[in-house]
């Protein structure tokens, strides 16, 4: 049974011979009265405390959900960033290793177009050069039969017959010599 402190104060004894002071059982029953208010505002306070604190607990524990779904969420976009600056990544290597593998093609193709370039210089060179002795040796029969007596035969300026293509293919020591035979 719940007593009030009105309950408390109000509460009537019978009297009986040599019974107890009235006055002292009133004044006691104020003091336990008022003290069993100051409970109950106490527990009502406290209640509402509880109530509070229920309150403000589920208000943590719904930020610290909400705060574990974003932390979670924030990894997950992390992954998958780092996901995609790694394929972004393989994608550029492969992609410069594609074009540096063209250059490089590029480059031996320049290069063998120039040796053939050079090795046509050479020829041309070659054949310059026999022309140029086959116009002297021309020349020099031509002079002898018209004029033998000025001119006198002297030996071939440079005989193109032992010639040391060698010298000529230098510039290329591991390449194929033309055959000029």
């Amino acid at each position: 049974m719940k007593y009030t402190p009105l309950d408390i104060q109000r509460r009537e004894f019978e009297k009986v011979f040599r019974g107890l002071e009235e006055s002292e059982v009133r004044t006691f029953l104020h003091e336990i009265a008022g003290e069993w208010e100051e409970l109950l505002a106490e527990n009502q306070k406290l209640k509402e405390e509880i109530l509070d604190n229920r309150e403000r607990l589920r208000q943590y524990q719904d930020q610290d959900r909400i705060f574990r779904e974003t932390l979670l969420q924030a990894q997950r976009t992390r992954e998958d960033v780092l996901d995609g600056a790694n394929r972004e990544k393989e994608l550029i290597i492969r992609e410069a290793q594609f074009k540096a593998e063209e250059v490089v093609r590029e480059a031996q193709q320049h290069v063998v177009e120039l040796e053939v370039h050079i090795r046509n210089l050479k020829m041309e060179r070659l054949k310059f050069l026999r022309e140029v002795e086959a116009l002297m040796d021309r020349t020099r029969r031509h002079l002898q039969d018209e004029a033998p007596d000025v001119y006198l035969a002297a030996p071939p300026t440079l005989n193109l017959e032992n010639l040391d293509l060698s010298a000529l293919d230098e510039t290329f020591p591991t390449q194929k010599r033309p055959n000029l035979g």
